[in-house]
């Protein structure tokens, strides 16, 4: 077997073709993540990890699609960067009309379901507001729309605010019916153009530092020009420099940064 492993050529091959179908880029900075992510798709597929690297960098969809979800990186939970949720979720929470929000890279979940909560904490309750949540990975949005949650999900989440919105149970806490109401779950690319808008608010965060310069950039002018005027961008913290150049509006609010277009 130790024969049939990608040399490094091979494996950059693969990691350029994975980059060009989903931005990600593990080719150099994280080349043993996609060795790892490799070996995990072959095995999936029932190939040797050289033939499956030689499949996606051939444009093979169904491997390049089995490699993306070895390989994306769905570390999140409930609560990450809490203040940027809540600054959000205060000032969305005066408007009128009904919202409409994405959640950009939700990967299972936790992202949108923290906004349903900041919304429910700044007073906000209508059952016309929609988040519409979306992630590339498959597996990621099945467990999103199941809604059930291990502890270390959970674990930046004031108890509280746990016990009053997750519903405890033999295989972990599931998520009150209610928070999750507004919250939808699609398949999708940030590559590709964005769904049907215009949104008060997108939420991406701790995405985009996963992509080149360049993709990044492309994606996040997608992202901005999925707004409508006056709507706000929510970035993670050290994604706020690559927005530098989309000429939003910076507002600093509650301990955290809002881009809001003009």
């Amino acid at each position: 077997m130790t024969a049939e492993l990608p040399g490094d050529a091979a494996l950059e091959a693969a990691g350029a073709a994975l980059a060009r179908w989903a931005g990600l880029s593990l080719a150099s900075g994280l080349k043993g993540t996609l060795r790892l992510a490799v070996l995990a798709a072959a095995g999936e597929l029932g190939l040797a990890p050289s033939r499956l690297a030689a499949a996606v960098a051939g444009g093979d969809l169904h491997a390049t699609e089995v490699l993306a979800e070895h390989a994306l990186v769905g570390e999140t939970s409930f609560w990450r960067h809490a203040e940027g949720l809540l600054a959000l979720a205060a000032r969305l929470a005066r408007r009128p009309e009904p919202l409409s929000i994405w959640s950009a890279g939700c990967a299972t979940g936790e992202e949108p379901y923290s906004l349903a909560l900041a919304l429910r904490m700044a007073g906000r309750d209508r059952p016309d507001d929609r988040i519409l949540a979306t992630d590339l990975s498959v597996r990621a949005l099945e467990r999103a729309r199941a809604g059930r949650y291990r502890a270390r999900a959970l674990r930046r989440l004031p108890p509280g605010l746990a016990g009053r919105w997750l519903e405890a149970g033999e295989h972990g806490a599931r998520i009150d019916p209610a928070l999750a109401a507004p919250v939808a779950f699609q398949r999708h690319n940030l590559l590709d153009e964005p769904p049907p808008g215009p949104f008060d608010a997108v939420v991406c965060r701790n995405v985009l530092i996963y992509f080149e310069p360049a993709v990044a950039a492309q994606a996040l002018t997608r992202l901005a020009g999925a707004l409508r005027p006056g709507g706000v961008l929510l970035l993670g913290p050290v994604e706020l420099p690559l927005a530098a150049r989309l000429g939003l509006e910076m507002i600093e609010e509650g301990g955290a940064t809002l881009l809001r277009r003009r």
